[in-house]
């Protein structure tokens, strides 16, 4: 339902005057700075895949020859925030929307209403005019589906730049004969805010509207909640890549997030005896992942398994140069890795000419082997184009990208280059051009606990699938795939070799006749409970205790603080841009979307054919310091300027460090929540086996032996 600014009648035309062609102006810039086939991937993801090509190029003809008009705008003392009507091509905004626009230059509903509107606009002349005198033979839906108004107004605020940071977005007077004058706006502050909103209410549906011919402007509340590598990802859509596409992109993405688990410090070697849990061979880990990969990418795999199934080669181990982390290695006296698995990289100790900054680019040296990496995947994305590889590949050097944003000090580097000198660099300064130097975060075995903690725990102690009934011999439920894989890590041969031999009954029962009651019964039968609840046990001991220590270590090294040392050797922890809380992570993410949105419209044009476009040189022109690149100083400045209470917190050591200690704090909650859950799981297990009215206790009451036993229970006070 469209919010309303008052009951009264449906329109109540005023003789204020707001006339305005921002919203076509911007949309005629995107058809001018992209090709016409990029063009037609943009109008459809907005207005539907049911315009065709031939429709699509006629409208961007005629965009661009200045034949399609903006509606007039009548503005009301009533009814809803904002409408378009369809059969009178005109636009209705309560006159509320004008005053708050007028009373405060950061509002930016009316901005959005004008985008909104002028989206359904677009959308009616698409498919009332342009389709038919386009050649369209078929009949198209009279809307889009959707709410295609939600949809053009994030799109231009993705795509749409303008020539200044202030802009008129309309020209207003309140009377007759009086002089009009400009309602502006700074954009790139407004476009934050326009994205932000619009990514709560992408995909819902037409807002109601009381008469037939109008659709409504909504005016919800956006979620400015966490970003996350799929969710900044998301500005591939207009570029063509259909759902399946990108999901395969975010798979890449995905490995390179996961391959994190290979960390050296718990992969053992082939030649080391088993030690669980404090080390892991690489071929257990890489199909824990596998088995985490299946409920997320389901679609992928069901349809493609032996394209999506996670390999030792497409997982890979953890590698600092695949993640931009600085590789310093505090322990001197730590092993070298590539003895434990060749594909790790060597150890970096201090004084190696990676750790150093250099004075031209005044960024770390390390930096450079990222770039690398990144470049290498791309190259590979252009060219095995959009086949599973190509895209996996494309996400993977994505990845690199968007956490030079995240794990970096750009983003701080950028606040302080814009005059907020207070903004916490978390580095010190060193001998290079810039003072302060562009560096990343050193990544620890702890900086994984997180992401191992919550996926592990709630595959090992949910009780959702208890009532797993396989329907063949040899089905496995996702708990039970882990459990195979880390008792298989033990040293105590016997925990797998139970563990198996309950499977292999299990297999044998679901060929038997009534199988459907027996698999109830199975839940009940003791023997194999105590042999499932035994195996969880064994493994959430082990590891509980290791994940504890590991937030122990943590807690000790996050208390360092590279401003008073003199060290440009921050932690990932310091730096990381990933927590929504942090103040500035949106930032960031906004600024990453930018860099992707950039990459990938070159990356297409190379697909399509465009032997101009280089996506590698535009990816790697992204990497460098704040001071030596001019794209990102605008939407900083327009940041800092909407988001006083942010930039305050990022100037405050005290509040930062705060932020880590409540990190390192919801870190020993994970792993307590692991061990809450995994007793109550236990529990669970436990208590089925005194139900009396479960299946077995139905089958028991039918012989001598089960009755008696059922009294027994019953005078033990155990049911």
């Amino acid at each position: 339902m469209a919010h309303q600014f008052a009951t009264a009648p449906l329109e109540d035309p005023l003789n204020e005057h707001l006339h305005s062609t921002f919203a076509l102006d911007l949309f005629t810039q995107v058809a001018a700075t992209r090709s016409a086939d990029a063009f037609v991937r943009i109008l459809t993801t907005i207005f539907g895949t049911d315009i065709g090509p031939a429709t699509c190029l006629q409208f961007r003809e005629d965009l661009l020859a200045g034949r399609i008009v903006s509606p007039p705008i009548i503005v009301t003392a009533a009814g809803p925030v904002a409408d378009y009507d369809n059969r009178e091509r005109v636009i209705r905004i309560n006159r509320r929307a004008v005053s708050l626009a007028l009373d405060d230059p950061r509002d930016t509903t009316l901005l959005d209403i004008l985008l909104h509107e002028s989206g359904h606009h677009v959308d009616n002349i698409l498919r009332s005019d342009v389709h038919p005198y386009a050649g369209g033979n078929r009949q198209l839906a009279a809307d889009a589906a959707g709410e295609e108004g939600v949809r053009f107004a994030f799109w231009m605020a993705v795509l749409g730049q303008t020539s200044s940071p202030r802009v008129t977005i309309a020209r207003y007077r309140m009377r007759p004969g009086q002089e009009m004058f400009d309602v502006q706006m700074d954009w790139d502050m407004a476009r934050m805010s326009i994205i932000e909103k619009c990514r709560a209410d992408y995909d819902r549906a037409d807002a109601a509207h009381v008469h037939p011919d109008r659709e409504a402007f909504e005016a919800g509340d956006g979620d400015a909640g966490k970003m996350t590598h799929l969710q900044i990802e998301e500005v591939l859509k207009p570029f063509g890549f259909r759902d399946v596409e990108l999901e395969a992109v975010y798979f890449g993405n995905w490995l390179r997030d996961y391959s994190q688990l290979l960390d050296p410090k718990i992969v053992r070697a082939a030649s080391m005896p088993k030690n669980f849990p404090d080390v892991l061979s690489r071929d257990a880990l890489t199909r824990i992942v596998d088995v985490l990969s299946i409920k997320r990418f389901n679609w992928l795999r069901h349809n493609s398994a032996h394209l999506f199934t996670v390999t030792p080669d497409k997982l890979g181990v953890y590698r600092p140069s695949e993640h931009i982390d600085n590789p310093k290695t505090v322990d001197t006296h730590a092993p070298d890795p590539t003895t434990r698995d060749p594909d790790f990289e060597p150890l970096v100790m201090p004084g190696n000419p990676l750790l150093e900054v250099d004075y031209d680019t005044s960024m770390k040296r390390y930096i450079g082997r990222s770039v690398s990496f990144m470049q290498s995947e791309l190259r590979i994305a252009m060219k095995e184009k959009k086949n599973a590889h190509g895209l996996r590949a494309f996400g993977s050097a994505l990845h690199v990208l968007e956490d030079f944003f995240a794990h970096s000090n750009f983003v701080e580097l950028g606040l302080i280059k814009a005059g907020h000198t207070a903004v916490l660099p978390w580095t010190s300064p060193a001998n290079c051009k810039a003072g302060l130097p562009l560096v990343t975060g050193m990544f620890g075995a702890t900086d994984v606990l997180a992401s191992v903690a919550g996926p592990l725990g709630d595959v090992l102690f949910s009780t959702e699938d208890v009532t797993f009934q396989p329907t063949k011999p040899g089905e496995r439920s996702p708990r039970e795939q882990i459990l195979l894989i880390l008792l298989e890590e033990h040293h105590n041969p016997r925990y797998l070799e139970i563990f198996k031999g309950y499977l292999a009954i299990r297999d044998e029962w679901v060929g038997l006749p009534f199988v459907e009651f027996l698999q109830r019964c199975a839940l009940y039968l003791q023997g194999p409970a105590v042999v499932v609840g035994n195996a969880v046990g064994i493994v959430m001991k082990d590891m509980l205790k290791q994940f504890g220590e590991q937030v122990d270590d943590w807690q000790i090294r996050y208390g360092q603080d590279p401003h008073q040392d003199g060290s440009t050797d921050p932690t990932h922890s310091q730096l990381a841009k990933d927590h929504a809380e942090h103040p500035l992570h949106l930032l960031a993410a906004s600024l990453a979307s930018r860099a992707v949105e950039h990459v990938a419209a070159a990356m297409v044009a190379h697909w399509d054919g465009d032997s101009s476009a280089d996506p590698v040189r535009v990816a790697t022109a992204y990497f460098c310091h704040p001071q030596n690149s001019h794209w990102q100083d605008a939407e900083i400045g327009a940041w800092a300027t909407a988001n006083p209470a942010d930039l305050l917190r990022s100037q405050s050591k005290t509040e930062l460090f705060e932020l880590y200690k409540a990190i390192s704090i919801a870190r020993r909650a994970a792993v307590n929540q692991m061990e809450k859950d995994g007793v109550a799981y236990l529990k669970f297990l436990r208590g089925e086996l005194l139900d009396e009215n479960s299946p077995l206790w139905i089958i028991n009451s039918l012989t001598p032996t089960g009755k008696l036993t059922k009294e027994v229970l019953r005078y033990l006070k155990l049911i």
